[in-house]
């Protein structure tokens, strides 16, 4: 007999997560993704990350896929310097892979992180492959266009707009992101110095009047 309890949790759970969550990655609103998800909540492991545990690190090959439930994970590379460079994020209702290299069994140039504690449904990769599959018919070329489209527009952002631009952006599609990640991580993803975006923040107040 199905947990009713457990039914109505999940309910709750897509509906807050569909109304509270930071509209950052805009393919998860123009592919459906309904069924892959389900699959994660339905036959998953129910996984809790602490802040900066690893789900996949660069370099490694992804072994899972997974639906976000709370908290947030953050996208970075390690730059030639050795930094930390943020690239991307995936918030509550969101995927969380390394979606291309995983599903190819290739090593994943991204480490994908906790950036607090977080908990995500996640399934095996070979797992999540047959769902995929399944769900676009063989024919996965909407999703990797879909995709690809996003990650050029935000490449070619990075030379049509200035800092300031790309930060009020982003706090106008994604307002709540100031309430959950890091102001450090905030100006690693726009590539500006914490200095640059407290500037850029600054003047942004001494010009409304604030």
């Amino acid at each position: 007999m199905e947990d009713i309890h457990g039914y109505n949790h999940r309910c709750d759970f897509l509906e807050d997560a569909f109304i509270k969550r930071p509209k950052f990655n805009l393919y998860d609103q123009k592919i459906d993704f309904a069924v892959i998800k389900e699959a994660c909540r339905e036959n998953g492991i129910h996984r809790h990350y602490a802040k900066n545990e690893v789900f996949v690190r660069q370099g490694c090959v992804g072994r899972y896929l997974g639906v976000v439930e709370s908290g947030y994970f953050k996208y970075s590379i390690l730059t030639s310097s050795g930094n930390e460079a943020v690239v991307g994020f995936a918030f509550e209702g969101e995927i969380v892979a390394d979606y291309y290299n995983s599903f190819n069994g290739f090593p994943s140039e991204v480490s994908i992180k906790a950036g607090t504690d977080t908990s995500v449904f996640q399934i095996k990769i070979h797992e999540a492959r047959n769902v995929f599959y399944a769900s676009f018919d063989n024919n996965l070329s909407v999703v990797n266009g879909t995709l690809f489209s996003e990650i050029y527009s935000r490449y070619l952002e990075l030379y049509r707009k200035t800092p300031t631009e790309r930060y009020l952006d982003l706090i106008t599609s994604c307002p709540q992101i100031l309430d959950i990640v890091s102001l450090r991580d905030i100006a690693s993803y726009l590539l500006v110095t914490p200095v640059y975006l407290s500037r850029i923040r600054k003047n942004l107040k001494k010009n409304s009047g604030k």
